[in-house]
């Protein structure tokens, strides 16, 4: 649900997933399997789980920051290409895509993948985690997941993100100030911050009344 709700194609979705190196094989083959039980079609048969993408340029464009990262090393874990087979022509599909070794200046690492393909490494520690993750030149949403609140609270004040869920998916909450940083925007919406677009603050001094 992180990454590939609606095709991949959500602000908010999970661009880069790290992994620590403990559990990085376990986790990748629980998600390999989800995956490819994830049937793939149109939207109006019950048993698909994703559609396509809206755009054939977006595929395009996703295909090729695919293509860019196995060319240089990176390995298809599962997905990588169109699926084949009767309907498939009329819409823009692709398969959910997963993908381990990505090169850190790879497309896939340093651009938004806004499509169903998700790039996995491996982290040795939060410091690690941490400082890859602010690699990015984007900064919208982040999350971690432990069940240690100082690396929480650490994560919480070091990542370089306008948003930050512990142990959540991405959720929007309309009471919640929404906005990124770096080149994910400036200023908020939502929350009792947004309406300082429409506030003119004023400084006041007064002295010996």
């Amino acid at each position: 649900m992180g990454h590939f709700f609606n095709c991949g194609q959500m602000c908010l979705g999970v661009k880069r997933l790290f992994l620590h190196e403990s559990i990085a094989d376990q986790f990748v083959d629980g998600l390999v399997d989800l995956l490819q039980k994830k049937t793939v079609g149109n939207g109006m048969d019950k048993a698909s789980r994703m559609g396509p993408l809206h755009l054939d340029y977006q595929r395009g464009e996703v295909e090729e920051q695919v293509e860019e990262a196995r060319s240089r090393g990176a390995r298809i874990v599962v997905g990588g290409k169109r699926p084949e087979g009767d309907g498939f022509s009329e819409g823009f599909y692709y398969l959910p895509t997963l993908m381990t070794d990505v090169p850190d200046d790879a497309r896939m690492s340093r651009e938004e993948v806004f499509g169903p393909a998700l790039p996995v490494y491996r982290i040795k520690d939060l410091d690690e985690a941490i400082e890859r993750a602010n690699s990015s030149e984007y900064g919208l949403g982040s999350s971690i997941w432990t069940r240690n609140l100082s690396y929480a609270n650490q994560a919480i004040d070091r990542l370089q993100a306008g948003n930050v869920w512990v142990n959540s998916l991405h959720y929007g909450y309309d009471e919640l100030p929404f906005g990124g940083v770096k080149a994910s925007g400036i200023g908020r919406e939502h929350g009792p911050e947004a309406l300082d677009y429409y506030l003119e603050p004023k400084g006041v001094v007064i002295v010996n009344v």
